[in-house]
């Protein structure tokens, strides 16, 4: 292997970009990070940036209780199999992975449980110089075995095991341990290969409690600046300080509890009580309406617009008719009034529906309006609409179960769907169930059509992947056998210039649109994160579900 040099963690912003862009940089052990204090009242929308917490004169204090909102039980605690932010929320403060973001230190990858990384020069080979003197929560050492063991997990998952990084990890040839290292080799150079690994179901486990206890659905031993504590199913879940932190004066936390709380008014009324410190993601956010109203009420409050916003989008079950017929599948989506998404769903702040909602990717805004699907008025994507069907033998329409979780935005999307699919004769039934059961029965294709969401887990397209291709973890609707999809998808991946590919997922998402693939957005809706003002060194961060330790987060009272 040619190897690059092993460069210093205050050069990382330099260092992301060249890692996106496939070259060979490398990282060592972050600075120690100085307090900060949000500033920002003003919420902005996604796509502009958010004001930059000032440094405060304060020093950090150790100690208190955080306690952030959560929506729902978690489907499982194995976060390796979980697609869910019901367990990534709770959990990711309980683990490590091998990089990671940390927007409250800076910009750019942070070394985790590997202090330094090295690329080879033809992007082919990746080095991780795993940490010494880590210690897992039950008292074993971290060794690299536990890092091979935990990614081929993830890359090779054995039987019954449903890893959350399926179809991303296809350009692994092998995973082995050299020394204190671990060798990460690939068949081809993978453009999103970082920020993959800082993807949260990355997480490293110890090998023996795995191999022990057969899955980690009940059991939580990480390495992360929190040890988990308990967990009840309705209530809440609890984690606590680990005192054996591998950084040191770290978390300063005591411990942060996250209250299961179902109902919108439920939740809204404990942020604006001060029983909770802050809301939680995703779902726990608020809605544009519920944030002027806590803004009126207490304006003390900081308010953060919701870094990637999940964004609902409707999946066919392809497998049977009538939905195998692309005729149908096209009429569905030509029947649904996009802007019409937004100002219900949505309350007229967000974006209009996309594939990608990263800046800068997928079919240009000026175009999209004008497209079918898009085109405001209605009436010509009616009238095309109800051709289709009656040329796929369905013009009297046809029943359609639509599956969606408990949360608001999956049943109030679905719900509004009904009334959509009713214009072209299909009569659609929501189904409410619990996660466990919603993801259940995706996975073993028990369902006619979903109600779920699209995400950018990490600041890369490549996420997206697993909603599509053949062996995409979240490909519940059994779109195997679009040649051209799974073709194009391969060739963004391997593209090293981001020019190119950014013409590339371009054409995916013409591709997608123009023959009504079964992922069919709704709409990119706004959301924002509500913080009391003690809590200090928040930061929204580069996505929705990323690193979120909580390990820099302290409490000013």
């Amino acid at each position: 292997m040619t190897s690059g040099k092993w460069f210093l963690a205050v050069s990382l912003l330099a260092v992301v970009g060249l890692l996106l862009a496939g070259c060979a940089p490398a990282a060592a052990p972050a600075p120690q990070p100085t307090a900060k204090a949000a500033v920002t009242q003003e919420a902005k929308p996604p796509g502009a940036p958010a004001a930059t917490p000032k440094p405060a004169a304060e020093q950090p204090k150790s100690g208190g209780v955080l306690t952030i909102s959560s929506v729902g039980n978690p489907p499982s605690l194995d976060v390796h199999q979980e697609t869910s932010q019901n367990t990534w929320m709770i959990l990711s403060p309980a683990y490590n992975m091998l990089v990671e973001y940390q927007p409250s230190q800076g910009k750019g990858l942070f070394p985790g449980l590997a202090e330094a990384w090295d690329i080879s020069k033809d992007g082919l080979v990746y080095t991780f110089k795993i940490r010494k003197g880590v210690k897992f929560h039950d008292g074993s050492p971290l060794t690299p075995g536990d890092v091979v063991f935990s990614l081929t997990r993830l890359w090779k998952p054995p039987r019954g095991v449903s890893s959350a990084l399926g179809g991303v990890l296809e350009a692994v040839k092998s995973i082995e341990t050299t020394g204190d290292q671990v060798k990460m080799s690939l068949d081809y150079p993978y453009s999103p290969m970082m920020s993959v690994l800082s993807y949260s179901p990355t997480v490293i486990y110890p090998k023996s409690v795995v191999e022990a206890k057969g899955d980690m659905k009940n059991t939580v031993v990480g390495t992360g600046p929190f040890a988990f504590k308990s967990y009840t199913p309705g209530l809440s879940a609890e984690v606590v300080r680990n005192p054996n932190y591998w950084l040191a004066g770290r978390p300063y936390l005591d411990r942060v509890v996250f209250p299961i709380l179902r109902d919108n008014a439920t939740r809204l009324s404990a942020l604006r009580t001060g029983k909770v410190n802050m809301t939680g993601r995703s779902f726990s956010a608020l809605a544009p309406s519920e944030m002027e109203l806590v803004k009126k009420e207490k304006p003390n409050l900081v308010f953060y617009p919701s870094a990637t916003p999940n964004y609902p989008s409707l999946y066919l079950n392809i497998r049977n008719k009538p939905l195998s017929d692309k005729r149908v599948r096209q009429a569905i989506s030509l029947s649904i009034d996009r802007q019409a998404a937004l100002n219900v769903i949505g309350e007229g702040k967000g974006r209009l529906a996309r594939l990608f909602n990263l800046e800068g990717w997928g079919i240009p805004e000026d175009e999209r309006v004008k497209l079918p699907g898009y085109r405001q008025p209605k009436d010509a994507d009616i009238a095309e609409a109800k051709k289709l069907m009656a040329e796929a033998g369905y013009a009297e329409g046809f029943k359609l179960n639509i599956l969606a979780r408990t949360v608001a935005l999956s049943k109030d999307s679905a719900v509004f769907l009904t009334s959509q699919l009713s214009k072209v004769g299909v009569d659609a039934k929501v189904e409410v169930v619990e996660d466990a059961i919603f993801w259940d029965r995706g996975r073993n294709a028990k369902h006619e059509a979903m109600l779920y969401f699209s995400s950018l887990a990490i600041p890369d397209v490549e996420i997206i992947g697993r909603f599509l291709i053949k062996g995409g973890s979240l490909n519940y609707s059994g779109n195997d056998d679009d040649q051209k999809l799974n073709e194009l998808w391969q060739k963004q991946r391997r593209t090293m210039d981001e020019k190119e590919r950014k013409a590339i997922v371009e054409e995916v998402e013409r591709h997608v649109l123009a023959e009504a693939q079964p992922h069919i957005p709704l709409l990119v809706p706004f959301f924002f994160l509500a913080v009391w003002p003690e809590v200090r060194n928040f930061s929204p961060g580069i996505t929705e579900y990323g690193n979120n330790n909580l390990q820099e987060i302290w409490l000013a009272r």
